[in-house]
């Protein structure tokens, strides 16, 4: 049984080495993103076209969506209730925990 939990730690050893050197890697195209976007974004500016800009290899950068961000709708309540003193809420609210 020992011999099978060793051979089990061996092989784990290079695997999160691999996965440790993956998400650094992934952090550092991360912070690529935003600078890689405004520069296609510039040399579109410039007259490149999105077909020629792919001839020469160049993907074409993750897009925002249009518009503003989403906002929650307003509520139509402005107060919150404070906690009641035994009447029907408490009532219910103990009838649903009972049953």
């Amino acid at each position: 049984m020992r011999e099978i939990q060793d051979g089990r730690e061996k092989a784990i050893v290079p695997l999160a080495a691999i996965m440790a050197e993956r998400k650094h890697l992934k952090d550092q195209l991360a912070e690529t993103e935003v600078p890689y976007g405004r520069a296609y974004a510039a040399a579109e500016a410039a007259g490149w076209s999105a077909e020629e800009l792919v001839r020469l290899g160049v993907e074409a950068p993750a897009r925002r969506p249009k518009g503003r961000p989403r906002k929650h709708a307003p509520t139509t309540k402005t107060t919150v209730p404070g906690p009641s003193s035994g009447g029907e809420e408490s009532n219910a609210d103990a009838s649903v925990q009972s049953g």
